[in-house]
């Protein structure tokens, strides 16, 4: 039996159409059909009960489904990881761990960048995810490093803290809204405008705690809700409203055509963290996070 038609199998399990499945899979219906039917033949029995208006498992369907799926799951990360062996001898891979907030987005390509001029061996993957599942794969050591904020740090398992920049924040505003006249906004200058926040899915704990200050302050405002940092600048840039997001280093509007970034200014402030499992002694490791705090970005 082909791995192929097994995950033919399980992708027309979870759409319950053949149609969706070879759209989704980029083949023809009836190849589809065609894998379907080797595998019934193979095992003896039927796996869909089928009829004009839809295509449900049976029970035996449903059974093979539920059993091979984290199966097929455990083969695709075996292969990966394999492959990714296989291409990267005399290579070293650091896993970082992101929330994809503006202040990652301007401090790591640049000090990536930099470090692999003088580290050619060394290959540096991102990976983005809410903060719970982030910090679940660094104790697991799926990932190396997680880019967080020592708040959003669980207190146990205990992790350890390598400061490296320091945190500030700034106002996401349409290039063509009279605000993007401003040099700098306090809450007073929110106070009023629509807000694009981020909700509890996505949002790390000091984001929060600034959604938080900023609803108490701007009573006049109406607040609407975005589930990752793309859509809260896609919300932005619709003029749906007005976003507060975290950076660090220098304010810069660089390859952001539609949108103006403006200082706000906020008591509120916090250090930009690389996140490490308590015992993990990778060498590599080390050596990233001696020359990061080298670079003097707090």
């Amino acid at each position: 039996m082909r791995i192929e038609h097994l995950e033919i199998f399980v992708s027309a399990a979870e759409t319950q159409s053949f149609t969706k499945t070879a759209q989704n899979m980029n083949m023809s219906q009836p190849a589809v059909s065609l894998a379907i039917s080797s595998i019934e033949k193979q095992l003896g029995y039927q796996l869909f009960s089928r009829s004009r208006r839809r295509m449900l498992l049976t029970p035996a369907g449903r059974s093979l489904y539920s059993s091979i799926k984290n199966g097929l799951n455990d083969y695709r990360t075996a292969v990966t990881k394999a492959k990714r062996i296989a291409l990267s001898e005399g290579q070293v891979t650091i896993r970082i761990g992101l929330s994809g907030n503006l202040a990652e987005q301007i401090i790591l390509p640049r000090l990536v960048r930099e470090y692999r001029a003088t580290h050619e061996n060394v290959n540096i993957e991102f990976y983005v995810d809410d903060n719970g599942a982030l910090f679940d794969k660094l104790f697991t050591h799926e990932l190396d490093l997680v880019l967080s904020t020592p708040e959003a740090m669980p207190k146990y398992p205990i992790f350890n803290t390598n400061d490296v920049a320091k945190l500030k924040w700034c106002v996401l505003v349409p290039t063509d809204s009279p605000l993007a006249e401003k040099d700098e906004m306090t809450d007073e200058d929110l106070n009023g405008s629509d807000l694009v926040f981020l909700d509890l899915s996505c949002s790390s704990p000091l984001i929060t705690l600034m959604q938080d200050k900023v609803e108490q302050k701007c009573k006049d405002s109406r607040i609407f809700f975005a589930n990752n940092v793309v859509a809260q600048a896609m919300m932005v840039m619709a003029h749906q409203g007005i976003a507060i997001q975290p950076y660090v280093g220098k304010l810069s509007n660089d390859n952001f055509a539609d949108l103006k970034r403006i200082p706000f200014i906020t008591e509120l402030s916090s250090n930009v963290s690389f996140i490490t499992a308590q015992d993990s002694d990778n060498q590599n490791i080390v050596d990233l996070l001696s020359w990061m705090k080298g670079q003097n970005l707090i």
